[in-house]
């Protein structure tokens, strides 16, 4: 099975060292065997000794040749061929030392860059290991010649030899092994960039908006595939890039000014201003809205066009609408249906009465209900209102006073009892439409004196003006009543429209009321008293007042 096709790239890594250590073995191996046949190998090298030399030459020409049909049969493992390698080299190059003289010759630099190369292919203690085998053979050698009376001792050179190898080897090993460790954070995070770069490409092409990105000579670098159904474009995935989408014209690039000219020109028309975020809307083949960004890429400048499809959004507003116009349609035909069946079974009787003392009794019946259903139509014509405001600096001290004084008969009829802070002019300063407070403020107490009266019928009324707790540049103001306070059930659809538990109530005085203070920066909240199973305080946290507001 061929590596190139089959194995991983640190595989491969080593089959390609292998391949040029054994290379580098084939050329030495040549350069041996001519300096055999000219009879000047022994005397560069060393000491006379052409028979044992000539073996040695030839018989390491013969199993470098052997090593390469080994790499091409790929019979064996990687390891293995490396050790039998490493071994051929240590037999040959002892013997080639022997016959040159020992230690001290030029072999020494051959066995050092043998030793070196085997520690690159096999690293770690099998390098150790071969640069400790190698010095034990070039230390008997020595002494084997000294035995046998052929050299003088050399054994000083034996040992610096075995201490080359050593070091070398060790040197070796410890860059390879960074080399390596380098490698595998590089391929890390090269896999890393890729799987990134895949994912986006994924959910970029999953996206239903379309996204386009240009040169600023207007060549289209990339477009996704709702990019091109938006602008009406031939495009097909290119085979080699997945990710990549051009348009289909005989391998031509793809250019914005053909595909969609007017898109083109609003491109050409924003580049000079460079405004990030503008947009512009088209109508042709669909309609959508294209938003341009510049970016700064590696590869130059390029522009982000981002293509958004109305007609879905247009959809979805006409859905949304719909909804909202049948849940108002029923709320409205709820609230209708019990006044005018009353106005009906009134109108019956009137019809029927034969006394004056029961038209008085039915006509107030009619005009009540008819009043009631005014109420209702009025309340929903504020909704449909878009709240037109008028900020104003409002002093809480002034206003509250006044505001009381306003009240102050009402609630004395209506067996009001209030309490009042005392604020000093000109400390709680507001930003606010002096209409909409009112009228804000009209519905919260309008609610505490139907909701909040205690079991003797009165009604404990408490107006609180108080910084804000989450916010310090807001003012709250509360009304706070002891009555039943409020059930779990009501707390979440206080503001809804419609939402009321009295009988008499249409229930948008809250929903107004919620409505005006989110038009003047304000917030309109509920929230119970200190004991929870009575009272309640309706909160309107309004903006402070600042000379310059944002």
């Amino acid at each position: 099975m061929h590596w190139g096709t089959t194995l991983s790239p640190p595989e491969r890594d080593n089959w390609r060292g292998i391949r040029l250590v054994n290379a580098y073995r084939v050329l030495l191996s040549f350069a041996l065997v001519a300096a055999a046949i000219t009879g000047r190998g022994p005397h560069v090298l060393g000491q006379q000794d052409l028979y044992l030399y000539a073996f040695a030459a030839w018989g390491y020409l013969l199993m470098s040749v052997g090593f390469e049909f080994l790499l091409e049969l790929h019979v064996m493992p990687f390891r293995p061929q490396a050790h039998l390698h490493a071994l051929g080299d240590l037999l040959v190059l002892i013997l080639i030392m022997h016959a040159s003289g020992g230690p001290g010759g030029g072999v020494a630099l051959l066995m050092i860059i043998s030793v070196g190369l085997n520690a690159v292919l096999l690293g770690g203690s099998a390098a150790i290991g071969y640069a400790a085998l190698a010095s034990l053979a070039v230390l008997g050698e020595a002494v084997f010649s000294t035995w046998l009376g052929q050299s003088e001792r050399q054994f000083a050179a034996a040992g610096f030899l075995g201490f080359a190898l050593f070091v070398v080897t060790i040197l070796v090993a410890t860059f390879e092994q960074r080399a390596q460790r380098f490698e595998r954070i590089t391929r890390r995070r090269e896999q890393e960039v890729n799987y990134l770069s895949t994912l986006a490409v994924q959910i970029i092409e999953q996206s239903s908006n379309g996204v386009l990105i240009s040169e600023p000579n207007g060549q289209v670098d990339y477009i996704n595939s709702a990019a091109c159904q938006l602008l009406g474009a031939q495009c097909r995935n290119e085979p080699r890039s997945p990710a990549k989408v051009h348009v289909a014209r005989s391998g031509a690039a793809m250019r914005l000014q053909d595909t969609h000219a007017a898109l083109a020109a609003a491109l050409e028309d924003w580049q000079g201003s460079h405004r990030d975020g503008h947009s512009v809307e088209m109508s042709q083949p669909q309609r959508f809205r294209a938003e341009f960004h510049a970016l700064d890429t590696e590869l130059g400048p390029r522009y982000l066009v981002v293509l958004i499809d109305l007609s879905a959004e247009d959809a979805r507003v006409q859905q949304n609408k719909l909804a909202s116009l049948g849940r108002l349609t029923a709320s409205i035909a709820h609230e209708v249906r019990n006044p005018l069946s009353s106005i009906r079974q009134a109108a019956e009787l009137l019809a029927d009465t034969k006394t004056e003392e029961e038209r008085e009794q039915l006509i107030p019946i009619i005009i009540r209900h008819s009043i009631r259903i005014n109420t209702l139509v009025e309340g929903v014509l504020d909704v449909a209102r878009r709240p037109n405001v008028q900020p104003a600096k409002i002093d809480l001290a002034t206003w509250l006073g006044e505001f009381v004084n306003l009240h102050r008969l009402d609630w004395e009829a209506n067996n009001v009892h209030w309490q009042v802070p005392t604020l000093s002019p000109g400390k709680h300063l507001i930003r606010f439409d002096l209409m909409h407070l009112g009228q804000i403020m009209d519905n919260l107490v309008m609610n505490a004196q139907r909701h909040g009266r205690d079991s003797d019928g009165a009604v404990q009324l408490r107006l609180e003006i108080r910084e804000g707790t989450q916010d310090p540049e807001m003012i709250e103001i509360c009304v706070c009543d002891t009555g039943p306070g409020l059930a779990k059930e009501v707390r979440n659809a206080l503001f809804e429209p419609f939402m009321t538990t009295h009988n008499q109530g249409i229930g948008l005085g809250l929903y107004i009321s919620r409505e005006l203070a989110l038009a003047n920066g304000a917030q309109l909240y509920a929230r119970a008293q200190s004991n929870e199973t009575t009272g309640c305080c309706f909160c309107l946290q309004a903006p402070e007042w600042t000379e310059n507001p944002d």
